[in-house]
């Protein structure tokens, strides 16, 4: 059975010049069984600040200094800094054991930002594969 968790952050999140910041929180992922995998996917609308060349996504277990999963998704900015455009990221988390309330966290960080940023709007939803 496919289950479906999603979490949807409208607020404006302010991302200080290059720190790794915390967007989206995602609570309450299960499995029904061990060795199920759970596909992630990471979707931000993002202004950066001065000088930012690129922006950095990526999906953590339970916090801030959790286990990367998968891979950070690094990506060239789109326009010129200070311009607000998309990032996507996608991942796939295949724990050896069941899963049950299981956290996730969505996080983005500026590469040679020399002001803040800002989240307008982040995405995480998990996808429990059968």
């Amino acid at each position: 059975m496919i289950a479906i968790y999603s979490v949807d952050v409208s607020a404006d999140t302010t991302v200080v010049t290059t720190a790794e910041t915390v967007l989206a929180t995602l609570s309450g992922v299960s499995s029904q069984r061990a060795g199920q995998s759970v596909l992630l996917e990471g979707d931000v609308q993002f202004t950066t600040g001065a000088s930012t060349t690129s922006v950095v996504l990526r999906i953590r277990e339970d916090s801030l200094t959790g286990t990367l999963v998968g891979e950070a998704e690094t990506d060239t900015i789109l326009g010129a800094a200070g311009s607000t455009d998309p990032y996507r990221i996608t991942a796939q988390h295949s724990p050896a054991g069941e899963v049950s309330g299981k956290s996730y966290v969505l996080t983005v960080v500026q590469t040679a930002a020399s002001a803040n940023g800002s989240a307008l709007h982040a995405t995480l939803k998990a996808t429990t594969n059968p």
